[in-house]
């Protein structure tokens, strides 16, 4: 009986030996890209249009306020971000690498016409497993009349 034991035992230890497949996928360990801006291509938008960021991953919303700023000389514009919505059920499955677009407007709906400003995207952005920006992003831009 005390070998029986002994030996159902090893065998029980045994199979713990053997890890499998983990139950969680893997962490996701790259950082987040800024994939692209509406202010690429000519580097200027109406005074009340639209700074659009889109990112290469889904972002961590707590970051982005602190995150995103637009400058006017040396002084800080108050923003508004928009956000996409989150799709239903989305909460508790992996996202992947979807492309993830923000919005961005001055306070007030409208940023000074005919003028220089400086989007900022800095390195407090985080995606949503917390890996920030690696460096910080600066764009030029102007609005028109």
């Amino acid at each position: 009986m005390r070998y029986l034991l002994t030996a159902c035992a090893w065998v029980s230890l045994i199979g713990c030996l053997d890890p499998g497949d983990p139950l969680l996928g893997v962490r996701d360990t790259d950082p987040p890209e800024v994939s692209s801006t509406n202010l690429e291509a000519t580097g200027m938008i109406a005074s009340d249009g639209t700074v659009e960021i889109t990112f290469s991953e889904f972002m961590d919303v707590r970051t982005l306020r602190p995150g995103i700023a637009v400058f006017s000389g040396p002084g800080e514009v108050p923003l508004s971000i928009t956000v996409p919505a989150p799709s239903d059920g989305d909460e508790d499955i992996e996202r992947g690498d979807l492309p993830y677009t923000v919005m961005v407007n001055a306070e007030g709906g409208v940023f000074t016409a005919n003028s220089s400003y400086t989007l900022v995207l800095r390195t407090i952005l985080t995606d949503y497993e917390g890996n920030a920006l690696p460096e910080e992003v600066r764009v030029p831009f102007s609005t028109s009349f």
